[in-house]
């Protein structure tokens, strides 16, 4: 990106001795005096304010732009009229914990040790993250004044407040236990900088005023906020009845009863159940909820003279199936673990600074939420050195044509790890027995049935190259203390892990 003192220096290099009074003088000095306005006006403001709004458990397939505008999401569209989406964002990991350390680690599971979900109570501390360098202290120490505002879950403990964040408002499950926390209207207790405080109402909308009552303390800093609603995550109630009834009428032409795949159901719970058509409809109003809460905050950024310097950004951890292949859940929906295309693929919309973000774009290139880390500290002009596989998306989000960006998403849980080429998808699950082969299955994307069933492996050439990519990536980015291949020897994360561990699928023994 281009300084001040760069363009000062372009528009002194015009000869004007042969082209005073040409057209192509005036063009190019035209030119050169949008790129001073523009970069003074960059200059002048300093660094960008940075609000990543994370959703909880919402698919891209939720939103209006992949739904041909069944799911109602017009603040979302707005933004991404107003910045870039991302047709190819997914998650690292499909699953709550993992993910979010992830993002806030700049790592994959297998270098940070989050695996799966972590129960909040005290059987399961293990000093998550210990010894990670947050994203919340990098950008403390970039000179912004850092918030936490709603769920954190990237350890095992939420009441007590993570280092880095200036301000931190997550939730005291401990005291309340775990679900009250995903309540979206009610009673909700939380922690308030290690003070518990409970709030009635509508969870969201408190989570919105307070995001903004944040942004009003200081004027003379940057901010940098983490807010992370619950919604659209289980339960399927309590969202405000004006925003479901419109939803009970076509919730089942949307995703209909009788979905079904190879791959076995982890339990009764992750079954399609009766109340589909409420529970769907409980599902989408969520995310119309936050869409709502989305236009709240631009609102109020606008109002404040803050939007054209704020950078926005709006994702979820993971996505989550709602009937698609006949489940209920993410990737622990099924037995073995899915990564269906519902269960990875998250929204990424971007908005900010024109100097930043070149409006109207739709990227297609394969990012994830670790690419995510890297560029709010590519934009917060943080010199760290880069530990994971993430990009910064800083190229993109200017519109620049970026030839050599990856071939190949990755994704993993504990032994399973996944990595596609956008047609094929190899699936595959390590064993304990380490001399044992990994299972594999593998997906053509192309076919009309999707993921419902395996397909034969594609020609030995593409075989050995998605194969080869798989190894090569985790030789660089796994760390033997916290590899998944390494799971029954970590410390449990929740109350399935050791059902998971010693399921027999495993744990057969290679007898050659």
């Amino acid at each position: 990106m281009w300084k001040l003192a760069d363009v000062h220096q372009k528009m002194r290099s015009i000869q004007f001795n042969s082209e005073v009074g040409s057209s192509r003088a005036i063009r190019r000095l035209l030119f050169l005096w949008f790129c001073v306005s523009t970069v003074f006006a960059a200059e002048k403001q300093g660094k960008p304010n940075i609000i990543v709004i994370m959703a909880d458990d919402m698919g891209q397939w939720a939103t209006s732009y992949r739904s041909q505008n069944v799911v109602k999401t017009p603040n979302l569209a707005y933004l991404a009229e107003q910045g870039v989406r991302f047709e190819n964002a997914i998650s690292p990991a499909p699953v709550c914990s993992a993910a979010r350390a992830s993002f806030h680690t700049g790592k994959m599971p297998s270098q940070h040790g989050v695996h799966d979900f972590l129960s909040e109570q005290s059987q399961f501390d293990a000093n998550w993250l210990e010894g990670e360098t947050l994203l919340s202290e990098k950008m403390s120490a970039q000179g912004y004044r850092t918030a936490l505002i709603g769920k954190w879950h990237a350890t095992s403990d939420s009441r007590e407040p993570i280092r880095g964040f200036d301000k931190w408002l997550s939730y005291d499950a401990r005291k309340a236990g775990w679900r009250n926390q995903y309540q979206h209207s009610g009673r909700v207790v939380f922690s308030e900088d290690g003070k518990t405080v409970e709030h009635e109402g509508i969870q969201a909308q408190f989570l919105t005023a307070k995001t903004i009552e944040f942004i009003e303390l200081d004027k003379e800093k940057p901010f940098f906020i983490s807010l992370n609603y619950v919604e659209p995550h289980f339960p399927f109630a309590g969202l405000p009845e004006r925003l479901v009834s419109p939803y009970r009428s076509i919730a089942e032409s949307f995703i209909s009863k009788g979905g079904n795949s190879a791959l076995t159901n982890m339990s009764d719970f992750t079954l399609v159940p009766d109340n589909h058509r409420e529970s769907l409809a409980q599902y989408l109003a969520a995310v119309s909820l936050i869409d709502q809460q989305l236009g709240i905050l631009i609102d109020a950024l606008q109002g404040k003279d803050l939007l054209n310097n704020t950078l926005i950004v709006f994702t979820s951890d993971h996505g989550l199936l709602m009937g698609q292949y006949g489940l209920y859940g993410k990737v622990n929906a099924s037995f073995p673990y899915n990564f269906y295309e519902q269960t990875i693929r998250i929204p990424l919309v971007i908005s900010g600074p024109e100097n930043l973000v070149r409006k109207s774009q739709v990227r297609g290139e394969f990012v994830n939420l670790i690419d995510l880390h890297e560029t709010l500290l590519d934009i917060a002009n943080y010199q760290g050195k880069t530990v994971g596989p993430g990009r910064s998306l800083s190229p993109l989000l200017s519109g620049q044509r970026v030839g050599d960006w990856r071939r190949f998403q990755i994704a993993e849980r504990g032994n399973a790890r996944m990595i596609s080429d956008g047609h094929w998808k190899l699936v595959r699950y390590y064993r304990k027995d380490t001399s044992a082969p990994p299972i594999e299955h593998w997906y053509d994307l192309s076919h009309p049935l999707g993921e419902r069933h395996q397909s034969t492996a594609p020609r030995i050439t593409l075989k050995r190259l998605l194969s080869s990519a798989l190894d090569s990536f985790y030789n660089e980015y796994s760390d033997p203390n916290h590899t998944g291949l390494k799971i029954w020897h970590r410390p449990e994360y929740n109350h399935t892990s050791k059902n998971l561990r010693e399921n027999p699928l495993w744990n057969k023994v290679n007898r050659k």
